[in-house]
């Protein structure tokens, strides 16, 4: 286990988190919840109830459908934003590329976050406008002008 001192320079180092206050980032430690995923171990599985963010420590994770590789997300990267705010079914599965450390944080906890450190709910708001806009630029046809 890390020290909370450890903890807060990992935050400090992953974009969502840049800004916030370091008493901030300790609120945010004390309510994740730190999980470890062996090589090959599903963290989100297809079709299971999907309402926690996560944050990846250490590791690789491998996010697929029908054997097909969506996309992988590595060290100090962040993925279930959109879940924990609205909850779903999961329509892919998450799996552990190599030994993973996470911070899981559930959706209640969350928004209680957001609540509490309003930097924290516009860096959050401000990666999802990032994405949205990132999406429709990936579907645009940019050979019209």
């Amino acid at each position: 286990m890390r020290l909370t001192l450890e903890k807060v320079l990992i935050l400090k180092n992953i974009p969502l988190f840049a800004g916030i206050p370091e008493a901030a980032l300790s609120d945010i430690i004390a309510a994740s919840e730190e999980t470890a995923a062996m090589i090959g171990t599903d963290i989100i599985k297809e079709g299971s109830e999907w309402n926690d963010m996560y944050i990846i420590l250490q590791g690789q994770v491998r996010f697929h459908k029908n054997g097909q590789t969506l996309r992988e997300c590595n060290a100090l990267e962040v993925f279930g934003e959109l879940a924990a705010l609205d909850p779903v079914q999961a329509d892919i599965t998450v799996t552990a590329l190599e030994d993973s450390t996470l911070f899981k944080i559930s959706g209640p906890a969350l928004y209680r976050l957001m609540n509490e450190h309003k930097a924290l709910e516009r860096n959050i708001i401000q990666s999802l406008c990032r994405r949205i806009r990132a999406l429709r630029s990936l579907s645009t046809d940019t050979s019209i002008s």
